[in-house]
Protein backbone atom coordinates (compact mmCIF):
# COMPACT_ATOMS: atom_id res chain seq x y z
CA UNK A 1 0.00 0.00 0.00
CA UNK A 2 1.29 3.26 -1.07
CA UNK A 3 1.35 6.45 1.60
CA UNK A 4 -2.28 8.04 0.51
CA UNK A 5 -3.97 4.93 -0.87
CA UNK A 6 -7.40 4.66 -0.11
CA UNK A 7 -8.39 1.02 -0.53
CA UNK A 8 -12.53 -0.79 -0.32
CA UNK A 9 -11.92 -4.25 0.74
CA UNK A 10 -15.12 -5.78 -0.17
CA UNK A 11 -15.85 -9.07 1.36
CA UNK A 12 -18.59 -11.99 2.14
CA UNK A 13 -16.13 -13.82 4.10
CA UNK A 14 -15.14 -12.96 7.67
CA UNK A 15 -11.84 -15.14 7.15
CA UNK A 16 -10.90 -13.73 4.05
CA UNK A 17 -11.28 -10.19 5.54
CA UNK A 18 -9.51 -11.66 8.16
CA UNK A 19 -6.54 -12.46 5.79
CA UNK A 20 -6.73 -8.97 4.10
CA UNK A 21 -6.33 -7.31 7.32
CA UNK A 22 -3.79 -9.20 8.89
CA UNK A 23 -1.28 -8.75 5.72
CA UNK A 24 -2.41 -5.21 5.75
CA UNK A 25 -1.58 -4.76 9.40
CA UNK A 26 1.54 -7.37 9.45
CA UNK A 27 2.67 -5.52 6.05
CA UNK A 28 2.92 -2.26 8.12
CA UNK A 29 4.62 -3.50 11.30
CA UNK A 30 7.17 -4.85 9.03
CA UNK A 31 7.87 -1.55 7.45
CA UNK A 32 8.32 0.54 10.76
CA UNK A 33 4.63 2.00 10.30
CA UNK A 34 2.12 2.99 12.90
CA UNK A 35 -1.00 0.85 12.83
CA UNK A 36 -4.40 1.64 13.93
CA UNK A 37 -6.82 -0.45 13.96
CA UNK A 38 -10.50 1.09 14.06
CA UNK A 39 -13.14 -1.86 15.25
CA UNK A 40 -14.51 -4.20 17.27
CA UNK A 41 -12.73 -5.99 19.48
CA UNK A 42 -13.92 -9.28 18.75
CA UNK A 43 -12.46 -8.93 15.13
CA UNK A 44 -9.09 -7.16 16.91
CA UNK A 45 -8.40 -10.15 19.03
CA UNK A 46 -9.02 -12.54 15.82
CA UNK A 47 -6.16 -10.41 13.67
CA UNK A 48 -3.99 -10.45 17.11
CA UNK A 49 -4.15 -14.07 17.11
CA UNK A 50 -3.27 -14.46 13.52
CA UNK A 51 -0.23 -12.10 13.74
CA UNK A 52 1.10 -14.62 16.63
CA UNK A 53 1.01 -17.38 14.89
CA UNK A 54 2.66 -15.85 11.92
CA UNK A 55 5.21 -14.97 14.31
CA UNK A 56 4.45 -11.09 14.66
CA UNK A 57 4.80 -10.09 18.64
CA UNK A 58 1.65 -8.25 18.18
CA UNK A 59 1.21 -8.20 22.02
CA UNK A 60 4.86 -6.36 21.99
CA UNK A 61 3.88 -4.15 19.14
CA UNK A 62 0.48 -2.83 21.35
CA UNK A 63 2.85 -2.18 24.44
CA UNK A 64 5.11 0.10 22.76
CA UNK A 65 2.19 1.87 21.38
CA UNK A 66 3.37 0.75 17.52
CA UNK A 67 -0.07 -1.09 16.67
CA UNK A 68 -3.53 0.42 18.63
CA UNK A 69 -6.86 -0.33 18.66
CA UNK A 70 -9.53 2.41 18.51
CA UNK A 71 -13.43 1.36 19.29
CA UNK A 72 -15.57 1.49 16.17
CA UNK A 73 -18.53 1.21 18.25
CA UNK A 74 -17.04 4.87 20.34
CA UNK A 75 -16.25 6.18 18.06
CA UNK A 76 -19.23 6.10 15.57
CA UNK A 77 -20.89 7.09 18.94
CA UNK A 78 -19.07 10.27 18.72
CA UNK A 79 -19.15 11.38 15.66
CA UNK A 80 -23.08 9.95 14.84
CA UNK A 81 -25.44 12.59 16.38
CA UNK A 82 -29.47 12.46 15.50
CA UNK A 83 -28.09 9.56 12.82
CA UNK A 84 -26.33 11.99 10.91
CA UNK A 85 -22.60 12.39 10.49
CA UNK A 86 -21.17 15.11 12.45
CA UNK A 87 -17.90 15.87 10.60
CA UNK A 88 -16.19 18.17 13.09
CA UNK A 89 -16.56 15.62 15.26
CA UNK A 90 -15.32 12.98 13.09
CA UNK A 91 -12.32 15.47 11.75
CA UNK A 92 -11.18 15.94 15.28
CA UNK A 93 -11.84 12.48 16.41
CA UNK A 94 -9.76 10.96 14.28
CA UNK A 95 -7.27 13.88 13.30
CA UNK A 96 -6.16 13.25 16.63
CA UNK A 97 -5.49 9.71 16.93
CA UNK A 98 -3.68 9.84 13.30
CA UNK A 99 -1.96 12.91 15.38
CA UNK A 100 -1.24 10.51 18.16
CA UNK A 101 0.51 7.57 15.80
CA UNK A 102 2.40 10.17 13.99
CA UNK A 103 4.26 11.39 16.99
CA UNK A 104 6.43 8.33 16.91
CA UNK A 105 5.95 6.81 13.93
CA UNK A 106 6.74 8.58 10.40
CA UNK A 107 4.24 6.79 8.45
CA UNK A 108 1.13 5.52 9.60
CA UNK A 109 -1.74 2.78 8.25
CA UNK A 110 -5.09 2.67 9.46
CA UNK A 111 -7.92 -0.02 9.48
CA UNK A 112 -11.38 1.32 9.48
CA UNK A 113 -14.47 -1.28 10.65
CA UNK A 114 -16.48 2.17 10.41
CA UNK A 115 -18.11 1.71 7.34
CA UNK A 116 -18.75 -2.26 7.27
CA UNK A 117 -20.43 -1.66 11.02
CA UNK A 118 -22.88 0.97 9.01
CA UNK A 119 -23.46 -1.15 6.46
CA UNK A 120 -24.31 -4.49 8.74
CA UNK A 121 -26.55 -2.00 10.64
CA UNK A 122 -28.49 -0.92 7.58
CA UNK A 123 -27.30 2.58 7.76
CA UNK A 124 -26.35 2.59 3.70
CA UNK A 125 -26.39 6.68 3.99
CA UNK A 126 -24.47 6.99 7.03
CA UNK A 127 -21.37 4.48 5.29
CA UNK A 128 -21.10 6.78 2.48
CA UNK A 129 -20.91 10.18 4.81
CA UNK A 130 -18.02 8.44 6.44
CA UNK A 131 -15.86 7.66 3.32
CA UNK A 132 -16.77 11.44 2.29
CA UNK A 133 -15.67 12.60 5.65
CA UNK A 134 -11.60 10.60 5.39
CA UNK A 135 -10.70 12.70 2.37
CA UNK A 136 -9.68 15.47 3.80
CA UNK A 137 -8.06 13.52 6.55
CA UNK A 138 -6.26 12.07 3.80
CA UNK A 139 -5.42 15.10 2.38
CA UNK A 140 -3.89 16.54 5.25
CA UNK A 141 -2.07 13.99 6.90
CA UNK A 142 -1.00 11.37 4.30
CA UNK A 143 -2.06 8.11 5.46
CA UNK A 144 -2.96 4.65 4.14
CA UNK A 145 -6.17 4.09 4.56
CA UNK A 146 -8.05 0.58 4.45
CA UNK A 147 -11.54 0.13 4.62
CA UNK A 148 -14.42 -2.84 4.60
CA UNK A 149 -17.94 -3.44 3.64
CA UNK A 150 -19.84 -6.48 3.17
CA UNK A 151 -20.66 -6.11 -0.55
CA UNK A 152 -21.24 -9.01 -3.23
CA UNK A 153 -20.66 -7.26 -6.16
CA UNK A 154 -22.14 -10.53 -8.38
CA UNK A 155 -25.75 -9.42 -6.89
CA UNK A 156 -28.11 -7.08 -8.69
CA UNK A 157 -29.53 -4.93 -6.01
CA UNK A 158 -26.19 -4.23 -4.86
CA UNK A 159 -26.26 -1.35 -7.84
CA UNK A 160 -28.40 1.05 -5.99
CA UNK A 161 -25.80 3.79 -6.34
CA UNK A 162 -24.23 3.00 -3.06
CA UNK A 163 -21.29 0.09 -4.19
CA UNK A 164 -20.64 3.21 -7.13
CA UNK A 165 -20.93 6.24 -4.43
CA UNK A 166 -18.53 3.71 -2.11
CA UNK A 167 -15.77 3.01 -5.33
CA UNK A 168 -15.66 6.80 -6.10
CA UNK A 169 -14.37 7.71 -2.46
CA UNK A 170 -11.68 5.25 -2.68
CA UNK A 171 -8.71 5.27 -4.76
CA UNK A 172 -8.55 1.27 -5.62
CA UNK A 173 -11.21 -1.03 -5.08
CA UNK A 174 -10.75 -4.75 -4.17
CA UNK A 175 -13.82 -7.59 -4.89
CA UNK A 176 -14.72 -10.04 -2.24
CA UNK A 177 -13.67 -13.12 -3.87
CA UNK A 178 -10.45 -14.10 -5.64
CA UNK A 179 -9.36 -11.53 -7.98
CA UNK A 180 -8.69 -13.78 -10.38
CA UNK A 181 -11.12 -16.07 -10.05
CA UNK A 182 -13.75 -13.14 -10.23
CA UNK A 183 -11.91 -12.36 -13.38
CA UNK A 184 -13.22 -15.91 -15.04
CA UNK A 185 -16.28 -15.38 -13.70
CA UNK A 186 -17.52 -12.18 -15.38
CA UNK A 187 -15.48 -12.93 -18.83
CA UNK A 188 -16.82 -15.68 -19.05
CA UNK A 189 -20.36 -15.04 -18.04
CA UNK A 190 -20.09 -12.04 -20.76
CA UNK A 191 -18.88 -14.48 -23.59
CA UNK A 192 -22.02 -16.68 -22.83
CA UNK A 193 -24.81 -13.65 -22.96
CA UNK A 194 -22.98 -11.71 -25.46
CA UNK A 195 -22.09 -12.93 -28.71
CA UNK A 196 -17.70 -12.45 -29.73
CA UNK A 197 -18.59 -8.53 -31.68
CA UNK A 198 -20.53 -6.89 -28.72
CA UNK A 199 -18.37 -8.76 -26.13
CA UNK A 200 -14.89 -6.81 -27.46
CA UNK A 201 -17.12 -3.71 -28.02
CA UNK A 202 -18.31 -4.13 -24.03
CA UNK A 203 -15.21 -4.37 -23.02
CA UNK A 204 -13.86 -1.44 -24.87
CA UNK A 205 -16.51 0.46 -23.61
CA UNK A 206 -15.84 -0.41 -19.99
CA UNK A 207 -12.48 0.32 -19.84
CA UNK A 208 -12.84 3.42 -21.82
CA UNK A 209 -16.01 4.59 -19.39
CA UNK A 210 -14.22 3.39 -16.04
CA UNK A 211 -14.96 4.55 -12.68
CA UNK A 212 -11.53 6.57 -11.45
CA UNK A 213 -11.21 3.97 -8.53
CA UNK A 214 -8.86 1.40 -9.86
CA UNK A 215 -10.41 -2.03 -10.02
CA UNK A 216 -10.36 -5.28 -11.49
CA UNK A 217 -11.27 -4.80 -15.12
CA UNK A 218 -14.91 -7.55 -14.71
CA UNK A 219 -16.04 -4.89 -11.72
CA UNK A 220 -15.97 -1.60 -14.67
CA UNK A 221 -17.68 -4.32 -16.98
CA UNK A 222 -20.89 -4.70 -14.23
CA UNK A 223 -20.53 -0.99 -13.77
CA UNK A 224 -20.95 -0.14 -17.36
CA UNK A 225 -23.74 -2.71 -17.83
CA UNK A 226 -25.57 -1.46 -14.75
CA UNK A 227 -25.55 1.89 -16.01
CA UNK A 228 -26.27 1.27 -19.71
CA UNK A 229 -27.71 -2.38 -20.35
CA UNK A 230 -29.46 -3.31 -16.72
CA UNK A 231 -31.34 -6.26 -18.12
CA UNK A 232 -27.85 -7.89 -19.65
CA UNK A 233 -25.94 -6.70 -16.28
CA UNK A 234 -28.49 -9.38 -14.47
CA UNK A 235 -28.11 -12.24 -16.98
CA UNK A 236 -24.50 -11.70 -16.93
CA UNK A 237 -24.53 -11.54 -13.06
CA UNK A 238 -26.21 -14.79 -12.80
CA UNK A 239 -23.77 -16.04 -15.37
CA UNK A 240 -20.89 -15.06 -13.55
CA UNK A 241 -22.26 -16.13 -10.10
CA UNK A 242 -22.96 -20.16 -11.20
CA UNK A 243 -19.34 -19.92 -12.74
CA UNK A 244 -17.74 -18.74 -9.40
CA UNK A 245 -19.83 -21.44 -7.38
CA UNK A 246 -18.29 -23.90 -10.11
CA UNK A 247 -14.54 -23.03 -9.52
Amino acid sequence: MRGVDHVLQLYQDESRLLDRVHSFVAEGLRLEEGVVVIGSTPRWDRVLDRLQKSGVDARARVRDGQLRLVSAHSALTSCFLGGAADRPRFIELLSGVVHLARMRWERVRVFSELTDSLWRDGNRLGARAIERLWQPLLGQHGFGLLCACPIDSLEGETYDGTLQALCQAHSQVQPACDEEGFERAVSGAVSEVLDEPLARMLHALATAHRPAAQMPPGQAVLFWLKDHMPRTAEKVMSRARARWNEQ
